[in-house]
Order: structure tokens, then sequence, then C-alpha cells
């Protein structure tokens, strides 16, 4: 009898052993858990990092710990990206058997609406459907941008596209017109200087100049001269500033409504490459 006694006192204190040993591992186990979560958030990984603070979570975890990392967690459901695919076939329509892969790495086998969560940063995404080519995008998803909305087209048969980004032509009108006042104030200058040089020798004592009985002649032909460099000059900047302007205002504007059109009619409502 007291052998079974002894061997039952022996099980119980082995047995709170074991369980103290779990409780203790337990612990050290959320721990780790939620220093590799922040490692992993600061990594910008929120996936992995999200898996991680689940862990340190739970209700064996102590409590401090526990707040943290559900606190963690809420934030960081925030702060994922989400996206939803969209992929259409040749006459537009929806296709749900598509395989997409992000990074190499499988993300679906069909469409069916569903968010799909992604680390924020820089992505390449490969979508194959039966009978098409594959096409493959790089896609910018950035912090806290939640369900967008991507759209694939496989195009029409005459092969893949890319909606092309619209170019202004160079406004040819404008640079004349700059160019026009550019060769003002090039006349303006001209006069000034010729003027100028004319007003100097003038003032000069004889037998250079006709300093100080200059007629009236003399006088008036440098007036003139003077008057004509400031008008072309100041006439010459005027246009200038017109030509640069409506430089400025060409390329500032959207395409024009031909361009536009153009545009309109290779999108066709939805992004093709």
């Amino acid at each position: 009898m007291k052998n079974v006694i002894r061997a039952a006192s022996l099980a119980a204190v082995a047995s709170l052993t074991l369980a103290r040993t779990a409780h203790a591992d337990e612990k050290a186990d959320c721990v780790a858990a939620s220093e590799n979560a922040q490692k992993l958030k600061d990594d910008r990984k929120f996936i992995k990092a999200r898996e991680q603070m689940l862990v340190c979570a739970r209700d064996v975890c102590p409590a401090a710990v526990k707040k943290d990392c559900a606190d963690q967690v809420a934030d960081l459901d925030k702060r994922t990206p989400t996206v939803v695919f969209h992929v259409k076939d040749k006459g537009g329509q929806d296709l749900v058997a598509v395989k997409i892969s992000g990074d190499g790495n499988p993300v679906a086998e069909q469409l069916d609406g569903r968010a799909i969560t992604f680390d924020p940063g820089v992505h390449t995404f490969r979508f194959e459907a039966a009978g098409n080519e594959p096409l493959e995008q790089k896609i910018v998803l950035a912090e806290g941008e939640r369900d967008r909305n991507i759209t694939v087209s496989f195009g029409k048969t005459g092969g893949d596209q890319v909606v092309p980004t619209a170019k202004k032509g160079a406004p040819i009108g404008a640079f004349i017109v700059a160019g026009i006042g550019l060769v003002g104030m090039g006349v303006g200058a001209a006069f000034w200087g010729i003027g100028l040089g004319d007003k100097g020798t003038a003032e000069q004592p004889p037998p250079t100049g006709c300093k100080p009985n200059c007629p009236q002649s003399t006088i008036d032909d440098i007036h003139t001269k003077l008057v004509i460099g400031d008008v072309a000059f100041f006439a010459g900047t005027a246009i200038l500033a017109a030509g640069l302007i409506w430089t400025i205002v060409h390329y500032a504007s959207g395409p024009s409504n031909k361009e536009a059109s153009a545009l309109l009619d290779i999108a066709s409502g939805t992004i093709r490459w």
C-alpha cells in the first residue's frame, strides 16, 4: 500500500513539473514570437508579422505581451494592402479560371471577387488563362491601400497592348512667337548700342565730336535711335514672355481633344497591355 501511495505521489510531482515546464516554454514562445513579429513588421513583411502576433496574443501568454500583440494585429489589419483582381478576355468578358502568381508565389487558381492581402511594396504579378499568352505587370501597393481594384485584359487578337501615355506635340507657334521676341530684344539692344555710341562721340569736343554746338539733326538722330532701342527691346521682352507662357500652358494642359479621343479608343474602358 505504501508503494502505491509513493508511486502516485511521484506521478503527481512529475505531472506538476511537466506542466510548469510546458507553461514556461509557452511564455518563452510568446516573448520570442513578439520579438520576431516586431522585426518582420519593421521589414514591412506584414503578413508574416501578423502570424507571429497571433501566437503571442494567445491566452497562455503574459497579459502585457498578449495585449500588445492583440493591438499590433489590429494595427496591421488596417495597414496591410488588399487587392481585388478582375481579368477579362479578348471580348471584354470576365474570366474566372485564371492562375495568378505574385513575385513567383501562387496567389489564386481562379477568381471569386474576394480581396487578397499583400505586403506593401512593389510586386510583379503574372496572369495565366487558357488560350491566352501570359501577362506580367509590376504594381506598387501602398500601406493602408484597401480593396484596390486591378483590372487586366488579355487585349485584342492583334496582340497585348498597354494604354500609351499621351505625349503632346511641340507648340511650334509658341516657339515662333518666342523667337520673334528674342529678335526684337536683339534689335533693341543694337539700336541702344549705336545710339549710346553716337551720343558718346557727339559729346566729345571737335574735331572728334561736336560739343557744345551739335546740330539739332545730330541730336534728333541720337534720340531716335535710343527711342527705337527702348521700344524694340521692351516689345521683344513682352513677345518673348507671351511665347514662354504659351509653351507652359501647352505642356501643363491635358491632351488635345484628338489625342484624348485616341486614348479612349485604345483604352475602351479598361486597361490593356
